[in-house]
């Protein structure tokens, strides 16, 4: 059982930095955490680089965050959307006494505040009403984790989580809601949980949730002391020679662009075939983000399904005006240039002769 720290932080800012560039997979231009340290304890997290200690070992209990929340969200622009997403599961069982999470939700609904909350956790349904509450005035959606849905496999991979199924049928309440539902397969593990075979389960089951998107990426190894920790996990699993990982990664933090494209074609190709959207659907923030943003993340994720599907040029074009677009310095005559430019230009303000 994890130890739990009450902490006031007054001088820590309750939010990061606004993001350089959008997130593609969470729409954020913020994220925050509501915990340190999480008693879920997944192996594969890269949160364990953080700290010396264990990171289910102690949770710190931030008892002053909405209160350095509440005096931070006038600065923020209501088009910005904030993403409950970084470092620990913000619905653990610390949620149960403490119920920061909820403090943080109650202020997003006062002031109208665009959010996403990433959870593992059922816990969440007992927010649902709130959750309800901002998707009515601004956005909020939910985002959960899954990996498998072997329990043998899952349980040995984040035991201390709830079961894939608990996770389908949280989403699928959510759902029932009118509450907007992603699933993120984070991380694909290569040798794990990454053959045809399990993609395709994964996918089939978010189809048969009606899940609004689903986003993936690949395990992130930051340095040599999570490598070790990976290579620990590998050994429990299988017999899985680290020269395994190191033909993949070769000594990156991420894997080789080879092994990304085989594996992101495998993942398009199947959400087309199952009418999954590989990213969150423009129909879900519409209207509610601001102009910039919204522009950016059309123009973020057709550049994704552009380098997949083999148009680098254009891939690079649409990634390169996402960003301009995002930060305000972009030139009408280069909007022009992406097949968008009919979306673009009416949301950006931008008339037919610009």
């Amino acid at each position: 059982m994890a130890y739990y720290q009450r902490e006031l932080a007054p001088n820590l800012p309750p939010l990061s930095a606004r993001r350089p560039l959008i997130n593609e997979y969470f729409l954020s231009a913020y994220t925050m955490s509501i915990y340190t340290g999480c008693e879920l304890g997944c192996p594969y997290c890269d949160s364990w680089v953080y700290s010396e200690r264990p990171l289910n070992e102690t949770i710190a209990i931030p008892v002053d965050l909405p209160q350095r929340l509440a005096a931070a969200l006038p600065a923020i622009d209501r088009g910005d959307l904030i993403a409950i997403s970084a470092l620990s599961d913000p619905y653990q069982p610390a949620e149960q006494t403490y119920r920061i999470t909820r403090q943080v939700l109650q202020l997003f609904a006062e002031h109208n505040q665009p959010c996403l909350v990433m959870t593992k956790s059922p816990l969440i349904l007992e927010d649902r009403a709130l959750l309800q509450k901002i998707n009515e005035q601004s956005l909020a959606i939910v985002v959960t984790t899954l990996l498998t849905l072997d329990h043998h496999l899952a349980v040995r991979l984040e035991g201390r989580a709830p079961s894939p199924q608990l996770r389908l049928e949280m989403v699928a309440e959510l759902k029932r809601a009118g509450i907007p539902v992603g699933v993120a397969i984070l991380p694909i593990m290569p040798y794990i949980n990454d053959s045809n075979l399990n993609l395709r389960r994964v996918l089939h089951a978010c189809a048969e949730a009606e899940v609004d998107f689903v986003v993936w990426d690949y395990l992130h190894i930051p340095n040599e002391r999570h490598r070790h920790r990976i290579n620990v996990l590998l050994s429990q699993l299988g017999s899985y020679p680290p020269r395994y990982y190191r033909d993949i990664y070769r000594d990156q933090a991420t894997v080789n662009p080879v092994y990304r494209h085989d594996r992101d074609h495998e993942l398009l190709a199947r959400c087309d075939e199952m009418g999954l959207a590989p990213r969150a659907p423009h129909r879900l923030f519409a209207g509610k983000l601001s102009s910039r943003n919204e522009a950016a993340l059309l123009l973020r994720h057709a550049a994704f399904r552009d380098r997949v599907q083999g148009r680098e040029r254009l891939a690079q074009l649409h990634r390169e005006l996402a960003d301009a677009v995002y930060r305000g310095r972009y030139r009408a005559a280069d909007l022009r240039q992406s097949p968008l430019y009919p979306t673009l230009g009416p949301l950006l303000g931008l008339s037919a002769t610009t």
